[in-house]
């Protein structure tokens, strides 16, 4: 817990009010153990389809009916990928939905939550059943996999940042012109300033899925675009918006996507090696629910190996990931001196956002992407005078 001189807590008091700090810290004791229970859910379904022997037996029916063996390993994947996603469903509408309005932070229609559902999930079960089953025949062919695998990974991470903003993004929402505006010039000149040869600020309607805020500065090359949700251009005054537009053109500047990009190949790299030694030990004592790694039968227990990856290698990606996110807000901080508008700016997005003030060092060690709230108005504060 970082404490507020009394001059910034007056400011951000003002900005964030201090009973949706309690609403804040009243969403957080219901989100987090929603987290353990979402992936508790995953990992139950995944060990109990691969151990029952069921995975075994769908791989057989395929088997009968598809000869092709990468496009056998591809509908395998798909099944049961939407499989999962039909029985989390509800789970994923309680915590996505229900909670979102019970705390005031959506007015989105249940028609909107099912329509973005149903695209994210088509979309999802395409890329992941592609990938799979090249990652099956990839095992199945070469004893150098791994590497393969890895050559691979470090392909999808990139292109996946190219394609995002121009392909999956407007599949979710609509992206229109941001009007002329003395608020626009200030974007594009700063973006300018930094190398970002962008002649648009594009506005998203985020307003129909949450009343959270969010902006993005996204793409390689060609593909580059600056985004800002419209419930940020709303909830926050110009001079805000442009610190916000400001950290995230200094990801770019910074070369965040680099980094980001090559960090999350260092953890597949890990991933990878964890698979090939675990999953293969784990394989080889069940023969009868599997024949190899390279079965589509193994991929449920490979789907499980992940998420235990992931939740026991959050805390290092997170911590990765927080040190980005600062040297982005220090960046925003020197490059447009606006005096107290980074410490409004980082209080009227918890506030938005639901963000609790002052969270506890162990929740922000395991859970935080990014610095915690209070942090974040202090570093504004110091670089704007307000604090030492």
């Amino acid at each position: 817990m970082t404490p507020l001189p009394p001059a910034v807590e007056q400011i951000v008091n003002a900005v964030y009010p201090v009973p949706r700090q309690l609403l804040a810290d009243q969403l957080a004791g219901v989100t987090r153990p929603l987290f353990f229970a979402f992936n508790a859910f995953e990992l139950a379904f995944l060990l109990w389809f691969f151990y029952s022997g069921l995975s075994a037996r769908l791989r057989d029916a395929l088997e009968k009916k598809i000869m092709n063996p990468l496009a056998r390993g591809a509908a395998f994947i798909a099944l049961v990928f939407i499989g999962l996603t039909v029985v989390m469903s509800p789970l994923s509408f309680y915590a996505s939905f229900v909670v979102a309005h019970e705390f005031g932070l959506s007015a989105e229609t249940v028609a909107r939550w099912l329509r973005d559902w149903a695209v994210g999930l088509a979309v999802s079960a395409v890329i992941v059943s592609l990938v799979g089953a090249l990652f099956l025949r990839a095992i199945d062919r070469f004893r150098a996999w791994p590497l393969i695998a890895a050559t691979g990974g470090a392909v999808l991470i990139l292109f996946g940042s190219a394609i995002y903003p121009l392909f999956i993004a407007p599949l979710f929402n609509t992206f229109t012109p941001l009007p002329p505006s003395p608020l626009t010039r200030s974007i594009l000149d700063l973006a300018a300033q930094q190398g970002i040869k962008a002649s648009v600020v594009y506005e998203y309607d985020m307003s129909t899925q949450t009343r959270e805020a969010n902006a993005y500065v996204a793409g390689l090359g060609r593909t580059e675009r600056i985004a800002v949700g419209d419930t940020l251009l709303r909830g926050m005054k110009p001079d805000e918006v442009v610190f916000v537009m400001a950290h995230e053109i200094g990801h770019y500047k910074l070369g965040h996507l680099w980094l980001g990009a090559f960090e999350a190949w260092c953890g597949l790299l890990v991933a990878i090696a964890f698979v090939a030694t675990v999953g293969t030990h784990l394989v080889t004592r069940s023969p009868a629910r599997a024949r190899s790694l390279a079965d589509p039968a193994a991929l449920p227990l490979v789907a499980a190996l992940l998420i235990i990856f992931d939740l026991v290698t959050m805390p290092v990606a997170n911590a990765l990931s927080r040190n980005i996110e600062h040297a982005a807000d220090v960046f925003a901080a020197t490059h447009t001196h606006l005096g107290p508008a980074g410490v409004r700016a980082q209080a009227r997005l918890a506030s938005m956002d639901l963000s609790p003030l002052h969270p506890s060092r162990l929740v922000v060690w395991y859970f935080y992407t990014h610095p915690p709230t209070d942090e974040r108005i202090m570093d504004a504060a110091r670089r704007a005078g307000l604090a030492q």
